[in-house]
């Protein structure tokens, strides 16, 4: 019988982080920086390594998933691209957005923690993206000036605002936030977050409208208090 112990390869954090970095710089041709790490286990099926570019800022922050293969190879992918895209994406969405509403801001996420498609790089035009067998979806949340919003049917709105990123298959879930006049120029998500949020928006504010990956768009809803709560949460981690 073969007692012999099989040796396997461990990778210190430290080392994990430099492999990502290094496996950045590579694909993308510019430099990066670590800034947070969680192990897999207890739940999680990969380590999560935080990063943003060197000329970037925190908010640019994505995460690099390393899974140990068997033969001892550190195995990577990563949410850049989300980074990447987020601008020529958002410009879509306002050119969408402002056939409607003439004072608006726009606050879009492709998720957090999560990485994308190998085939995604800098070349990668929007009308590109879709692939109903890979996961890309766009969380927009939408704050509209109340006077803009002044005798527009809100639920109408979300529904043509989706029926065009249908058109440019574009899966989304889009949110909506009637901010009074007085309170627009400081509304933001984080202000939404905060108990005092409820002072900056009207009665019509937190509905939505999803675009599912397979291109159907679903009735204009409101979000529950459970989601309202669970996104406090994950803002305030």
């Amino acid at each position: 019988m073969n007692t012999k112990k099989e040796n396997k390869i461990v990778y210190t954090p430290e080392v994990k982080r430099e492999k990502a970095l290094a496996y950045l710089k590579e694909k993308c041709n510019e430099e990066f920086v670590a800034t947070a790490m969680s192990g897999s286990g207890w739940g999680q099926g990969q380590d999560k390594i935080y990063i943003h570019p060197k000329n970037g800022t925190q908010e640019d922050t994505f995460a690099v998933w390393g899974n140990i293969c068997e033969d001892g190879s550190y195995a990577m992918s990563d949410g850049y691209f989300g980074v990447i895209i987020h601008d020529k994406y958002e410009a879509v969405i306002s050119s969408f957005v402002k056939d409607t509403y003439k004072d608006f801001k726009l606050n879009t996420t492709f998720g957090s923690g999560i990485v994308f498609s190998d085939r995604f790089n800098k070349s990668t035009k929007i009308n590109e993206i879709y692939n109903k067998n890979e996961v890309f979806r766009s969380d927009i949340d939408l704050f509209v000036k109340k006077s803009s919003a002044e005798g527009i049917d809100i639920d109408e709105s979300l529904k043509k605002i989706a029926l065009k990123m249908k058109e440019e298959k574009l899966p989304c879930v889009i949110t909506i936030y009637i901010v009074y006049d007085d309170k627009y120029e400081t509304s933001s998500l984080s202000t939404l977050m905060k108990e005092e949020g409820e002072d900056y928006f009207t009665n019509d504010s937190r509905k939505y409208i999803r675009v599912s990956r397979n291109l159907e768009v679903g009735v204009v809803e409101k979000w529950t208090i459970t989601y309202i709560i669970s996104r406090k949460i994950a803002t305030n981690k």
